[in-house]
């Protein structure tokens, strides 16, 4: 849901990422991204993947096609100015897809296989349980985790979470490098929860 105006939890998470050797995927929300573009533009000079979160984060389901495709294009278009990119994953705004929207998207569409539950309250410690005990068991592999970067606990969550992952042989990834680590391919309009 970035950028965000102020605030350091942007910041603070993509360090607790990057000074660990990891790299995630960012997907923008378009409206926001006037006037906070050089945090766009550090992610994505760190090694971050750049994602489209539409323009203005409608439930897509409720827009015609046209709506739907000037959702992402325009999103897109403000994202190429940045990062010179023509092409970018999309994560639809509430998790929400239709058939239509799997038709214009043009690019793979990614959800989450990990809720932190940030966005509904979660604290610091209810995030760092959900991700441990998922890495416990196992069932945290292959999973395209959801959190959000407009949270103080979420930062404070990956400040912890990074080096313990590393410390615990885990890898923080990309979307595409998760994909491309474990030979699979993402098809357009193809909704991903995880890689299996």
């Amino acid at each position: 849901d970035g950028p965000i105006a102020g605030g350091d939890c942007p910041t603070r998470i993509q360090n607790a990422l990057s000074e660990n050797g990891f790299h995630a995927t960012f997907f923008y929300w378009g409206e926001r991204i006037a006037g906070n573009e050089a945090e766009i533009k550090r992610a994505y000079d760190l090694g971050f993947e750049i994602a489209n979160h539409t323009w203005s984060h409608p439930d897509m389901t409720k827009l015609s096609a046209d709506q739907m495709k000037e959702e992402i294009s325009k999103c897109a278009n403000a994202l190429t100015a940045i990062t010179g990119q023509k092409e970018f994953l999309i994560r639809p705004p509430y998790l929400s897809v239709n058939e239509t929207f799997q038709q214009v998207a043009g690019v793979p569409l990614i959800n989450c296989g990990v809720y932190s539950m940030d966005w509904d309250g979660a604290s610091k410690d209810d995030i760092i349980s959900t991700i441990t005990s998922k890495m416990n068991d196992g069932s945290l592999n292959g999973q395209v985790v959801l959190v959000h970067e407009n949270y103080d606990t979420t930062a404070q969550a990956m400040e912890y979470l990074a080096p313990y992952l590393k410390s615990q042989g885990w890898q923080i990834v990309t979307v595409s490098e998760m994909f491309k680590a474990n030979n699979k391919i993402m098809y357009n309009g193809t909704v991903y929860n995880n890689i299996w």
